[in-house]
Order: C-alpha cells, then structure tokens, then sequence
C-alpha cells in the first residue's frame, strides 16, 4: 500500500493547498488509497486525473471543479513596509516557505513557495501578493517544497502521538492514585473490621464457664 501512496503523491503538483479536503498532496494519496475520490486535485489537472486513473485501474474521470480553481504559477511575495509581524502566515504556509519571527518583518522564500495561496487569507493587513512565474521555476520549488512539507507532517504526527501518549499517562497516574486510595480505605476497613470481629469472639466467649469475665474485659480494652 505504501508503495501505491507514492505513486499516486508523484502524479500530485505538490502546492500543498489542501483544496482537496486533505492537508496536502501526500495526505490526499492516502486518502485516495482508502477510497477517496481522485478527481478532486483541480490544480493538477485532467492530465493528473487521467495518469491517476490508470494508476488505480478505474475508468477515466471528470474533474470536480468544485474543489477549484486551479492555480496558475506562481508565488507570493511580501510588501515588507506593510508587513506588522504577526506570523499568521508563517503558520498557515504548509511547507516553511516564510522566515521570520513575531514583530518583524517577514519574508517569503522562493525556492520553497508553491503559490498555494494559503497565506493570503490569515494576513490582517493584506501585505502578500501573487507574482507570476514561469512554469519550470514554479514545478522547481514545488519539487523542493516536498521534502519541508512531508518532514511537517510528520513532526506534527510526532506532537500528536506525544500528546496523546502524555494524556494517557496522566489519564494512568490518575487512575493509579484512585486505586491506592481505595486500598488504603481498605486497609482501614480492614483493620477496623477485625477489630470488631475481634470484639465479637471475646463477648461470645463471656457464655463459656472456664473464661474468667474480667480477663475478657481486659482483652478487649487492649485491642
């Protein structure tokens, strides 16, 4: 299967734009390898579409324009005296094509930019445009982007299965400290509950001639 999801990710365009309800080209493979539709990668095309569809062995598809449209070569550029630093682009760009850090100035880094357009949204001040480029540089940084974009999904994979490790041992040492109260309740309704049982063989005894009554007493108040 794994050989199969690479395949498939080969034919993808690798903008990463999640427009086909998958995080990116990586994913959407995944997803295609379950049983998702494959004609929902309007970016990359019927040609795309057509070499997927061989891929899998099923008859020739239609794209779906509604998870459109397509995307034209391209990258986007920042108008730096505009620019506040509020890294909200550099959080929705999906492959860390942006440097920079919060209150400065950002900047995009063409060798990685697919064109995605992911960051045109987040930006409050609308300091981010599209600049056309020629295909052969646009197919160059997509290429590149790959490698940044699959090593993001799996650290954040990583951070997932991290967390979800750490809640179940939190969700164990919960667990743990409720079982060592209910012992040491029961041990104290252990120790209680000989003592009176204790108490009980003693008082049963009083009826026996050869016990002596006061001796009795005596026990008891030493339990």
């Amino acid at each position: 299967m794994s050989d199969l999801i690479e395949i498939i990710n080969a034919e993808l365009p690798q903008f990463q734009c999640g427009r086909c309800d998958t995080p990116g080209c990586r994913p959407y493979a995944e997803e295609i390898v379950k049983g998702s539709p494959h004609n929902r990668c309007v970016p990359g095309g019927q040609e795309a579409l057509d070499k997927i569809s061989i891929i899998l062995k099923t008859e020739a598809l239609m794209l779906d324009n509604a998870y459109g449209p397509e995307i034209k070569p391209q990258i986007a550029n920042i108008i730096e005296e505009d620019c506040i630093g509020c890294t909200k682009c550099i959080d929705a760009c999906p492959v860390d094509a942006i440097s920079g850090s919060a209150n400065l100035m950002h900047n995009i880094i063409s060798d990685l930019c697919t064109g995605c357009e992911l960051c045109i949204e987040p930006c409050p001040v609308d300091c981010i445009e599209l600049l056309e480029v020629d295909e052969d540089q646009a197919l160059m940084s997509r290429n590149q982007s790959e490698y940044f974009f699959d090593l993001k999904i799996e650290l954040n994979q990583r951070k997932k299965k991290k967390s979800k490790m750490n809640k179940s041992i939190l969700e164990n040492l919960d667990l743990a400290q409720s079982i060592n109260q209910k012992l040491k309740n029961r041990n104290i309704d252990k120790t209680s509950s000989i003592k009176k049982l204790q108490l009980e063989m003693l008082d049963a005894q009083k009826t026996e001639k050869f016990i002596n009554i006061s001796d009795l007493e005596i026990l008891k108040k030493q339990l």
